[in-house]
């Protein structure tokens, strides 16, 4: 009774077109289906991953045959700034979920998930965290767990420096903002284990990389990479 008034005198509104969405929705179908999608999912070899599988750590075949696959769901654009923005700094986690849930039912079918054990999120300082509240990777995971039934890991991977906004930063500057802010702390957690990382947006793919970094020394480790949207 109390959801059905508070939807009557304070409907959810949809971020890009403000018109009223179901209490199942943060996006209303319409502004949904605009999205431009990337086909990731369909494309091995695409440019996110082609990224990932140059990056110094994949170098040697050992260690890039620990690398699995990358993509993002998203191509960033303004309205897929909105709602990220929006997820981040406006105290709407649920979205971040609900794009997480798109996400993973639009490609569950394609493969891009098999096989993997964990979600990660990349993760923020504590400090950082106090300040937002919550991790907007870590609620993009709990949608993508939602979907996929695949438990997420938000506590091994750990941002250890409380690096500057990486959207203030120029491309080398976002390179050595987060140089060695990343440490996994239970490293024997994840032997055997396929591991997802998950990020909201890929522009520079410093973050992400450096995540991966820290990640390569266990050995029987494996990695992939998802992002809600990519700007490359």
């Amino acid at each position: 009774m109390l959801t059905c008034l508070q939807e009557l005198f304070y409907p959810t509104l949809c971020p890009m077109c403000q018109r009223g969405v179901d209490t199942l929705g943060a996006v209303c179908d319409s502004c949904l289906q605009q999205l431009p999608r990337t086909e990731h999912a369909l494309m091995r070899g695409n440019k996110v991953e082609q990224y990932f599988q140059q990056f110094q750590p994949f170098h040697t075949m050992q260690l890039r045959n620990r690398f699995v696959r990358a993509g993002a769901w998203l191509q960033y654009s303004d309205q897929v700034a909105t709602l990220i923005h929006r997820a981040k700094y406006s105290e709407q986690p649920f979205l971040a979920a609900f794009l997480g849930r798109q996400a993973a039912m639009e490609w569950l079918d394609t493969g891009f998930f098999d096989d993997i054990d964990l979600l990660v999120p990349v993760p923020l300082h504590p400090k950082r965290l106090r300040e937002r509240g919550y991790n907007q990777s870590e609620y993009i995971c709990r949608g993508l767990a939602e979907i996929l039934h695949i438990p997420v890991d938000a506590t091994n991977l750990l941002r250890v420096v409380n690096t500057h906004k990486q959207s203030l930063l120029s491309d080398s500057e976002r390179k050595q903002n987060v140089k060695d802010a990343f440490a996994v702390t239970m490293p024997e957690r994840w032997h055997r284990k396929h591991i997802l990382l998950v990020d909201d947006v890929i522009t520079t793919g410093s973050t992400l990389s450096w995540c991966i970094k820290e990640i390569t020394p266990i050995r029987t480790c494996r990695i992939s990479v998802f992002s809600l949207s990519t700007a490359r």
